[in-house]
């Protein structure tokens, strides 16, 4: 049988996220060019994307207000089509499962739309007027959310813990494929401005949901000073506090990250938690909450703990215990979420819809 031609969907490139990294590792592994989506700012997301043929619906002008147009969203998407190949792989949290599909698509589920089913973390970076505007057209968006969802030749989730919901949203069950995981440089390069000797990090942009202030809090209790990376983090810069906000870096800068920290921490609501098996190919542990995606990607006493409770006191005790743990032992562990085992699992997947179509 030949290779089938594969188009990649993404909801927006606009950010250094780990759904974004992992249509990069797609590009890479299956050797697909074109990708469709949204909204694309080349100066904002990973530079891979620059030799790929991108096909974005919103112009390059107005990318940066994508969320103000959350209203027109659903219809942009709806009329975004995907053509040319003979499947199309869709990573969607939200909107790229809506495009309009002229072959048969399989959509790989970071998580259910945020904005639609887990509201009360979207809507804490809204204000009253946008908050209102959501709660009043959220029944109908989600009725259009579920058919288009409906509408996929197969569906893949990212974890457990989002197969569940997924379960949950649309009543839909789907195939369990981690996201894949490999070191995110070659080389490690030390951020421009001075930190601590000792520190642990947490990676994640500040959104109500990833829950930076109990990294904090842990830390502080932890008697560790606490560098944040991404998006955002450079106005929570408080050094006399212990407290180092870097802002976006580069991948070799977060690899330097990596590598020096003693423990990285997990404390926000997330679906699979891509950047604690990272800091684990780099001989980090992880300390982290024990819920969410949390519970595939840490294995306690090999790569990290997790908190008794999602406290300062329980997270600063994981930091604690995280701390003795063999870095040879992480790395092992992060290698079990390796691209070559992701690419395999999904290309079956693949593979079965062409043979149904």
């Amino acid at each position: 049988m030949p290779v089938p031609e594969i188009i990649l969907a993404h909801d927006y490139l606009l950010q250094l996220g780990g759904a974004e990294r992992v249509v990069a590792e797609w590009a890479a592994g299956f050797g697909s060019r074109p990708v469709v989506t949204l909204a694309y700012r080349p100066d904002s997301t990973f530079d891979g994307f620059r030799q790929l043929d991108v096909q974005a619906s919103i112009p390059h002008a107005l990318a940066h207000r994508v969320e103000w147009m959350l209203p027109m969203l659903p219809s942009i998407a709806a009329r975004t089509r995907v053509s040319g190949g003979d499947i199309a792989l869709v990573s969607s949290s939200g909107w790229a499962h809506r495009f309009q599909f002229e072959m048969p698509h399989v959509v790989y589920a970071h998580s259910p739309a945020r904005w639609l089913y887990a509201a009360e973390d979207y809507r804490l970076q809204l204000g009253p007027l946008r908050r209102a505007g959501l709660w009043m057209s959220a029944p109908l968006l989600r009725h259009g959310d579920r058919d288009a969802m409906r509408r996929a030749s197969g569906v893949v989730s990212n974890s457990i813990v989002t197969r569940d919901r997924m379960r949950s949203a649309y009543g839909l069950d789907s195939v369990v494929v981690n996201p894949p995981v490999e070191p995110v440089a070659r080389e490690a390069h030390p951020p421009n401005r001075q930190l601590p000797d000792d520190f642990v990090v947490v990676v994640s942009r500040d959104r109500g949901y990833k829950n930076l202030s109990l990294a904090v809090a842990a830390a502080k209790l932890a008697q560790v000073p606490i560098v944040i990376v991404g998006h955002g983090s450079a106005a929570l810069d408080d050094p006399e506090n212990g407290v180092h906000g870097l802002g976006r870096v580069t991948d070799a800068e977060l690899c330097w990250v990596y590598r020096r920290a003693a423990v990285i921490i997990g404390a926000g609501r997330e679906d699979f938690g891509l950047t604690i098996v990272e800091a684990s190919l780099e001989g980090t542990p992880a300390a982290t909450i024990a819920s969410g995606g949390y519970l595939e990607t840490v294995r306690p006493g090999v790569n990290g703990y997790h908190a008794a409770s999602a406290t300062p006191e329980a997270l600063a005790t994981a930091i604690l215990q995280a701390q003795a743990l063999d870095p040879e032992a992480c790395r092992e562990w992060g290698r079990r979420f390796s691209r070559d085992a992701h690419l395999a699992r999904l290309g079956k997947v693949l593979e079965e819809v062409v043979q149904r179509a």
